[in-house]
This record gives structure tokens, C-alpha cells and sequence, in this order.
């Protein structure tokens, strides 16, 4: 009789565990489509926040290419292809080695 009430209680343990996953599975969906939305919603207006402390960002011009950069200096955020642009207008400099490569 032991055994069998250890083992239901075992059932139980694992049959709440599951339930909780999925709760939290659940929410932590719920979440990132929310924030998926709100970027976005922002990237079709033309704008995007920082991704380490959440400032606007604005964009500037950097050797000829439009960054993001950080209002309170976090960094630069560059799109797509604009590093390897850049590397090609800087010549023959280690930037443009390292991602071009030797020519």
C-alpha cells in the first residue's frame, strides 16, 4: 500500500511540474509576442530603442552609412551589411581585411 501511494504521489509531483511548465511556457509566450509587436510597430514607424538600456535611438551618419546610435551612449547599432560597406571604403585598413578579407 506504500509503494502504490508513493508512486500516485510521484504522479501527482510530475503531473503539477507539467502544468507549471506549461504555464510559464504560456506566459513567457504571451511575452515576446507583446514585445515582437511593440518592435515591430516601432520598425514601421522608423523608430527602435536601445537594446541595452532601452533609450531612443537616432540615427546618424558614420563614413557615409546611417547608424543607430544611443542617446545616453550605449553604442551604435548598424543594419544589415552597413560594417561590410564601411570596410570597403576604408581601404586597406585591419577593418576591412578582417571582414572582406585579403584581396
Amino acid at each position: 500500500m506504500s509503494d502504490e501511494k508513493d508512486r500516485l504521489a510521484d504522479q501527482l509531483r510530475k503531473k503539477e511540474k507539467a502544468e507549471e511548465d506549461h504555464y510559464f511556457a504560456e506566459q513567457s509566450r504571451k511575452q515576446l509576442e507583446k514585445i515582437r509587436a511593440a518592435h515591430a510597430q516601432a520598425s514601421a514607424a522608423g523608430k527602435a530603442d536601445c537594446p541595452r538600456c532601452g533609450a531612443p535611438l537616432e540615427v546618424k551618419p558614420l563614413k557615409g552609412i546611417g547608424v543607430e546610435s544611443c542617446v545616453k551612449g550605449c553604442g551604435i547599432w548598424l543594419d544589415k551589411g552597413d560594417l561590410e560597406e564601411i570596410a570597403k571604403r576604408e581601404g586597406d585598413s585591419w577593418l576591412s581585411r578582417m571582414l572582406i578579407g585579403s584581396r
